[in-house]
């Protein structure tokens, strides 16, 4: 049980789909947070020169 390999690489497997997962909300908060910027870029009145 304890030296099967298999368990071994579920584990590495768990681990990447865990950093998948953390990189997935990453990369979404910073879409999110770019698509705010654009919002209040386009709210805010431009200064007229």
């Amino acid at each position: 049980m304890y030296n099967n390999p298999a368990v071994v690489s579920g584990g590495g497997v768990l681990a990447a789909t865990g950093l998948g997962a953390g990189m997935l909300w990453m990369f979404l908060a910073a879409f999110a947070l770019l698509a705010l910027g654009l919002a209040v870029l386009r709210t805010v009145p431009r200064a007229e020169r």
